[in-house]
């Protein structure tokens, strides 16, 4: 007798889905075969905005590449050095992020480790344990720095905001405990020169970032000479040139996290440092065994940075500059900043 034909399609659903519980199970018992450790940046307003965006990159890691990543806070009471031991459970890569937790990171490393190492967003001149057989990622900030002189340049001189002023004058701001705040100045001060006809640069630097006080005498200083448009390094010291921003009724272009939301009117915009995207590409690399040992700089390639919108001032930034800040990231890797 001939089977009916919804019996053999009764059938063939059963083996359908007899085999796809199969898979689920064996999905469902499997164990990641790689792990990572990845430790965040030490406290503070801003440290937490920056963890919050390398979390993101570990749920993408997560997803896409199928490794298990815990996300460790400094404050978490667990000894770094124990990150490093070898077990089956163990992890096959240790990260960290920002100065403070890699040099910590770094220093509780054992010396005959064969953990992979890597420390993103990190640069300090002096050697560091074994940095021949870690990876030390700089992020080549000076290339954001540029598109963002550029924008400043631009704007500055021109009546298409209506916080800019006729002179072609802006500032720089940087602390000079911070080992960027070279290529920040370097980068931003190229940028304008290129986005203006004649536009100068004032560059201030405080001994510390945490000199408020000094910060604010700059700023004004800066504002009395004409400027109308502020780049800050990143540091305490931002919140006072926030206030004279928002009491002279200037531009602020500031560093980290998207910033606008402190004083929409006055943060034109801020240069995001993409640790999201530093983990992601981070990961993939050491997993293709193509995470190189020895000091590193990762740019707009590896997506390091990035520009935040522009927010409410998207309004004063015409598609003429718009285009002109795609074209200027799209060679800004080429440039020799040195």
């Amino acid at each position: 007798m001939k089977a009916r034909p919804y019996r053999l399609f009764a059938a063939a659903l059963v083996c359908l889905l007899f085999s796809l519980s199969l898979f689920a199970c064996s999905c469902g018992s499997s164990q990641p075969s790689y792990r990572v450790a990845l430790v965040g940046f030490a406290g503070g307003e801003h440290g937490e905005e920056r963890n919050a965006l390398a979390e993101y990159g570990q749920r993408r890691v997560e997803a896409e590449l199928g490794v298990e990543v815990d996300f460790i806070l400094p404050r978490s009471g667990v000894d770094i050095e124990d990150l490093f031991t070898v077990s089956e459970d163990g992890y096959d890569l240790v990260m960290s992020l920002g100065q403070d937790s890699s040099l910590d990171m770094l220093f509780a490393r054992p010396e005959d480790s064969e953990v992979t190492t890597c420390a993103l967003d990190f640069e300090v001149p002096q050697e560091v344990p074994a940095e021949d057989e870690v990876t030390l990622v700089r992020y080549r900030v000076e290339e954001g720095s540029y598109i963002c002189g550029y924008l400043a340049g631009w704007l500055s001189g021109r009546t298409d905001h209506p916080l800019t002023n006729a002179m072609p004058l802006v500032a720089f701001i940087g602390s000079l405990d911070d080992p960027l705040v070279v290529y920040y100045n370097s980068g931003f001060t190229m940028g304008v020169e290129a986005g203006s006809d004649g536009g100068g640069t004032h560059s201030y630097f405080l001994e510390t970032d945490e000199d408020a006080q000094q910060a604010r005498a700059y700023a004004e200083e800066a504002v009395e000479k004409g400027v109308d448009i502020i780049f800050c390094s990143p540091g305490p010291f931002n919140e006072e040139v926030l206030e004279v921003a928002e009491e002279k009724d200037i531009l602020v272009i500031l560093v980290g996290a998207d910033r606008s939301s402190e004083s929409p009117q006055h943060v034109l915009t801020s240069l995001l440092l993409r640790d999201d995207n530093a983990v992601f590409a981070a990961v993939n690399a050491a997993l293709d065994g193509d995470l190189e040992e020895g000091r590193q700089v990762w740019g707009i390639e590896e997506g390091t940075w990035s520009l935040a919108p522009f927010h409410g001032n998207d309004p004063y930034i015409r598609k003429e500059i718009k285009e002109e800040l795609r074209e200027q990231e799209e060679k800004v890797a080429s440039i020799d900043f040195s």
